[in-house]
């Protein structure tokens, strides 16, 4: 059972704003966790929670991106500071421990969990081109290909269709671990 609501949808299910908002204080069954997104029980969020939540805040065209995407989709990653999100040119929704990236080039999703996902190449290039450490870099694509999430090649098509800007480490990595 999810139990991330919008406070639009629990208006719609029938509970009025002071109530949702009574619901939320300190010692309320439920918790803010973004502006409009709620969690309905008392318990800590996980981190499948806050993802829920954030996708429930930065909309229904929103892309889960990066580490927490590799994540859901197999890789072992340290778990990351923010949420990187991929959505429309047009968002503007924005969080302190959300990064939101806007992209002409939206992704097709990966569902998994209910949380849309991108795939891993766009994920671990997302990744890489925010990381200045080239050991990190070279620590990441490795670990996406050895978790078979993507092949060389597919970390090579999505860099030549990306944005350039931040790429420099990530093509040199991918040219010291996969030479051609």
């Amino acid at each position: 059972m999810a139990h991330i609501a919008t406070t639009a949808d629990l208006r719609h299910s029938g509970f009025s704003p002071r109530q949702i908002r009574h619901a939320c204080t300190p010692t309320g069954p439920w918790q803010q966790l973004l502006p409009g997104v709620v969690l309905t029980r008392p318990t800590p969020p996980t981190r499948l929670d806050r993802l829920r939540a954030v996708q429930s805040f930065t909309g229904p065209a929103s892309v889960i991106t990066g580490a927490d995407a590799l994540l859901r989709q197999g890789a072992t990653l340290p778990l990351p500071r923010h949420v990187h999100v991929l959505a429309g040119g047009n968002s503007r929704r924005t969080h302190p421990w959300i990064l939101l990236e806007r992209t002409t080039r939206p992704p097709d999703p990966v569902v998994r969990d209910g949380l849309r996902l991108a795939p891993p190449a766009r994920a671990a290039v997302d990744l890489a081109r925010r990381e200045p450490n080239p050991r990190a870099v070279v620590a990441l694509l490795d670990a996406v290909v050895d978790a078979r999430l993507c092949t060389p090649g597919e970390l090579r098509e999505e860099l030549l269709v990306c944005s350039r800007r931040g790429t420099a480490l990530v093509r040199q990595a991918l040219r010291h671990l996969y030479p051609t």
